[in-house]
């Protein structure tokens, strides 16, 4: 069984009954059937805050979704959820933040890296997303960390 953390986009897409819904329900069937384990990290919280949306993620259990932790930052840390972070991942992260910036790139934002470091301290398998700037940057978390960053679409044809 695949291991999969979801992006807050993916479920947004489905909450929002937009375009590719149709990808996220193949993917909620997968772990219906036990094919797949699905997760979002606690700071889907800072990705999604306010109502009628904010509600949604009380509902995962729903859809077969646990929320697991995040990483520990201040102003976002809560105490018995979520994990202290690698070191290694930080200096990356910055690392791949300047990079990105001298080429005049916009990098993935604290909650995309919160959302990546805590999928890599669970030990997760594949992190999907849709985020055009955290795709730029799958190929950096592979190398460095064997992180596998993939679009849905890209996972679900992987598994045919």
């Amino acid at each position: 069984m695949d291991a999969l953390t979801l992006d807050s986009n993916i479920l947004l897409e489905y909450w929002k009954n937009q375009e590719r819904t149709p990808v996220v329900k193949q993917l909620l069937a997968l772990a219906r059937t036990g094919a797949v384990s699905l997760m979002v990290t606690a700071r889907i919280h800072e990705d999604v805050p306010d109502d009628p949306l904010a509600r949604e993620i009380g509902r995962l259990p729903e859809l077969g979704i646990t929320k697991g932790p995040s990483v520990t930052r201040l102003d976002y840390w809560v105490l018995g959820r979520d994990m202290l972070g690698s070191d290694a991942f930080v200096a990356t992260e910055q690392e791949l933040s300047d990079e990105l910036r001298r080429k005049g790139h916009t990098p993935p934002d604290f909650r995309d890296w919160d959302h990546l470091h805590a999928h890599l301290l669970q030990g997760r398998d594949v992190f999907l997303t849709w985020d055009r700037r955290v795709l730029d940057i799958r190929d950096a978390l592979r190398a460095r960390f064997g992180v596998r960053v993939m679009m849905p679409e890209e996972y679900l044809r992987s598994r045919e």
